[in-house]
Protein backbone atom coordinates (compact mmCIF):
# COMPACT_ATOMS: atom_id res chain seq x y z
CA UNK A 1 0.00 0.00 0.00
CA UNK A 2 1.35 3.43 -0.90
CA UNK A 3 0.55 6.58 1.03
CA UNK A 4 1.80 10.15 0.98
CA UNK A 5 2.72 12.45 3.83
CA UNK A 6 5.24 14.96 5.14
CA UNK A 7 8.33 14.21 7.16
CA UNK A 8 8.05 15.71 10.65
CA UNK A 9 11.45 14.66 11.96
CA UNK A 10 14.45 12.52 11.03
CA UNK A 11 16.75 10.51 13.27
CA UNK A 12 19.54 8.48 11.61
CA UNK A 13 17.78 6.24 9.05
CA UNK A 14 14.28 6.69 10.50
CA UNK A 15 11.70 9.35 9.75
CA UNK A 16 8.48 10.29 11.50
CA UNK A 17 5.93 11.01 8.79
CA UNK A 18 2.58 12.77 9.28
CA UNK A 19 -0.23 11.99 6.88
CA UNK A 20 -3.98 12.26 6.63
CA UNK A 21 -6.17 9.47 7.94
CA UNK A 22 -7.14 6.80 5.47
CA UNK A 23 -9.92 4.25 5.65
CA UNK A 24 -7.56 1.58 4.35
CA UNK A 25 -5.10 1.88 7.20
CA UNK A 26 -7.24 3.42 9.92
CA UNK A 27 -7.32 0.47 12.32
CA UNK A 28 -4.27 -1.61 11.46
CA UNK A 29 -2.33 -0.19 14.40
CA UNK A 30 0.80 0.69 12.47
CA UNK A 31 0.29 4.42 12.92
CA UNK A 32 -0.32 6.66 15.90
CA UNK A 33 -3.35 8.93 15.62
CA UNK A 34 -3.08 12.53 16.77
CA UNK A 35 -5.52 13.92 19.31
CA UNK A 36 -7.83 15.37 16.65
CA UNK A 37 -7.79 12.13 14.54
CA UNK A 38 -7.21 14.17 11.36
CA UNK A 39 -3.67 12.97 10.88
CA UNK A 40 -1.54 10.01 11.84
CA UNK A 41 2.13 9.68 12.63
CA UNK A 42 4.14 6.81 11.24
CA UNK A 43 7.70 5.69 11.90
CA UNK A 44 9.34 4.80 8.58
CA UNK A 45 12.74 3.72 7.35
CA UNK A 46 14.09 6.71 5.44
CA UNK A 47 15.45 5.05 2.27
CA UNK A 48 14.96 8.22 0.21
CA UNK A 49 17.00 10.46 2.50
CA UNK A 50 14.09 12.85 3.09
CA UNK A 51 14.38 15.77 5.48
CA UNK A 52 11.86 17.52 7.72
CA UNK A 53 9.09 19.16 5.68
CA UNK A 54 9.61 16.99 2.58
CA UNK A 55 6.52 15.51 0.95
CA UNK A 56 7.17 11.78 0.58
CA UNK A 57 5.68 8.56 -0.73
CA UNK A 58 5.52 5.81 1.88
CA UNK A 59 5.19 2.12 1.18
CA UNK A 60 3.60 -0.30 3.62
CA UNK A 61 3.62 -3.95 2.66
CA UNK A 62 0.05 -5.22 2.12
CA UNK A 63 1.03 -8.37 4.00
CA UNK A 64 1.59 -6.34 7.18
CA UNK A 65 -1.80 -4.74 6.86
CA UNK A 66 -3.49 -8.10 6.26
CA UNK A 67 -1.78 -9.70 9.27
CA UNK A 68 -2.83 -6.80 11.49
CA UNK A 69 -6.42 -6.92 10.20
CA UNK A 70 -6.60 -10.69 10.65
CA UNK A 71 -5.28 -10.48 14.20
CA UNK A 72 -7.63 -7.67 15.10
CA UNK A 73 -10.86 -8.93 13.53
CA UNK A 74 -10.72 -12.63 12.70
CA UNK A 75 -8.83 -14.11 15.64
CA UNK A 76 -11.52 -13.16 18.21
CA UNK A 77 -14.27 -14.52 15.97
CA UNK A 78 -12.45 -17.79 15.31
CA UNK A 79 -11.53 -18.36 18.94
CA UNK A 80 -15.09 -17.63 20.08
CA UNK A 81 -16.39 -20.27 17.67
CA UNK A 82 -13.71 -22.73 18.82
CA UNK A 83 -14.68 -22.09 22.45
CA UNK A 84 -18.34 -22.78 21.69
CA UNK A 85 -17.53 -25.97 19.76
CA UNK A 86 -15.23 -27.24 22.53
CA UNK A 87 -17.88 -26.46 25.15
CA UNK A 88 -20.52 -28.29 23.11
CA UNK A 89 -18.26 -31.30 22.71
CA UNK A 90 -17.48 -31.44 26.42
CA UNK A 91 -21.16 -31.14 27.38
CA UNK A 92 -22.18 -33.72 24.71
CA UNK A 93 -24.39 -31.15 22.99
CA UNK A 94 -26.70 -30.71 25.96
CA UNK A 95 -29.05 -27.78 25.40
CA UNK A 96 -29.25 -27.10 29.13
CA UNK A 97 -25.50 -26.70 29.61
CA UNK A 98 -24.04 -23.21 29.89
CA UNK A 99 -20.55 -24.57 29.25
CA UNK A 100 -20.52 -23.76 25.48
CA UNK A 101 -21.42 -20.12 26.12
CA UNK A 102 -19.02 -19.86 29.06
CA UNK A 103 -16.14 -21.28 27.01
CA UNK A 104 -17.03 -19.06 24.04
CA UNK A 105 -16.78 -15.99 26.30
CA UNK A 106 -13.57 -17.29 27.90
CA UNK A 107 -12.00 -17.93 24.48
CA UNK A 108 -13.09 -14.46 23.35
CA UNK A 109 -11.33 -12.91 26.35
CA UNK A 110 -8.23 -15.02 25.64
CA UNK A 111 -8.29 -13.82 22.02
CA UNK A 112 -8.24 -10.20 23.19
CA UNK A 113 -5.22 -10.95 25.36
CA UNK A 114 -3.51 -12.66 22.41
CA UNK A 115 -4.22 -9.66 20.14
CA UNK A 116 -2.88 -7.31 22.82
CA UNK A 117 0.31 -9.37 23.25
CA UNK A 118 0.72 -9.62 19.47
CA UNK A 119 0.39 -5.84 19.22
CA UNK A 120 3.04 -5.34 21.91
CA UNK A 121 5.39 -7.69 20.08
CA UNK A 122 5.04 -6.18 16.62
CA UNK A 123 5.26 -2.61 17.91
CA UNK A 124 8.87 -3.41 18.78
CA UNK A 125 9.65 -5.33 15.59
CA UNK A 126 11.55 -3.76 12.71
CA UNK A 127 9.21 -5.33 10.16
CA UNK A 128 6.48 -3.10 11.47
CA UNK A 129 8.07 -0.01 9.95
CA UNK A 130 7.00 1.45 6.69
CA UNK A 131 9.52 2.72 4.15
CA UNK A 132 9.95 6.20 2.68
CA UNK A 133 10.42 5.31 -0.98
CA UNK A 134 10.82 8.71 -2.62
CA UNK A 135 10.57 12.45 -2.14
CA UNK A 136 7.67 13.95 -4.07
CA UNK A 137 8.06 16.90 -6.40
CA UNK A 138 6.25 20.17 -5.56
CA UNK A 139 3.64 19.42 -8.26
CA UNK A 140 2.94 15.97 -6.80
CA UNK A 141 2.76 17.40 -3.29
CA UNK A 142 0.27 20.09 -4.35
CA UNK A 143 -1.87 17.51 -6.16
CA UNK A 144 -2.26 15.38 -3.05
CA UNK A 145 -5.17 16.45 -0.79
CA UNK A 146 -3.86 14.37 2.12
CA UNK A 147 -0.75 16.47 2.49
CA UNK A 148 -2.76 19.67 2.74
CA UNK A 149 -4.38 18.72 6.07
CA UNK A 150 -1.14 17.85 7.84
CA UNK A 151 -0.22 20.41 10.52
CA UNK A 152 3.22 20.88 11.98
CA UNK A 153 3.90 21.59 15.61
CA UNK A 154 0.34 21.23 16.75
Amino acid sequence: MKEVGRVVSVNDDAAVVAMGTSGACEKCGLCLATSDDKEILLLATNEAGAGPGDAVEIEISPGRVLVAAFALYMLPVLLTIVGFVVGSAISDGSEESVLPIALAVAFLIVSFVIVWLFDLKIRKAERRRATVKRILTEEEAKASPRIEIVKFGG
